[in-house]
């Protein structure tokens, strides 16, 4: 039974041998740094930072696409359009421009309007040009033969100050961008 005993307790060493192998803990760590390198955000209005703009016009930002008036004047009939300029060069993403009209002050019979396509646009990235206009539709309603109010419309007008508000948006499109 000695014989036995040694044995035994010779197999409790092993497997205690054996098994305290098995649950040992490895423990293994690392520090790391990196960089990222963010994407490059410039939008300006005019040549100023869209954030502090101001775009003011006057009669010479209009475009007369119509001049009812004699000698190249404005009139009842006439119509035109102001380009606001949007310039995203130096944004590394895709830029969603976005404008609202504010309550605009007109003299009676002038409308205002953002032309088609003016209200969200989406000026795709380019390493060379990111610009696009906000274009705005001036309309003074009547027409040629409208004779007999013409000259009180016209009088009406004259060296009166307008006012458009206008409210332009700026944000990043990285949708589908995967380079």
């Amino acid at each position: 039974m000695k014989g036995n005993k040694k044995v035994l307790v010779l197999a409790v060493l092993v497997l205690l041998l054996s098994v305290a192998g098995t649950f040992a803990i490895y423990r293994n760590s690392a520090a790391g740094t990196g960089t990222v390198d963010a994407a490059a955000w410039s939008v300006q209005v005019n040549g100023d930072d869209i954030e502090t703009a101001a775009f003011t016009f006057d009669y010479s930002d209009i475009t007369w696409t119509t001049l009812t008036g004699y000698n190249n004047t404005i009139a009842p009939g006439s119509t035109g359009v102001i380009n606001i300029p949007v310039d995203a060069t130096g944004s590394e993403v895709d830029v969603i421009v976005t404008a609202a009209l504010g309550q605009a002050t007109l003299p009676s019979g002038m409308t205002v309007s953002l032309a088609t396509g003016s209200d969200s646009q989406t000026i795709a990235y380019s390493s060379s040009s990111m610009t696009t206009n906000v274009s705005l539709n001036i309309v003074w309603s009547g027409s040629d033969s409208d004779q007999s109010s013409k000259d009180e419309s016209d009088l009406g007008v004259e060296n009166t100050t307008i006012s458009i508000p206008v409210t332009l948006t700026a944000k990043q499109s990285v949708t589908g961008h995967t380079s």
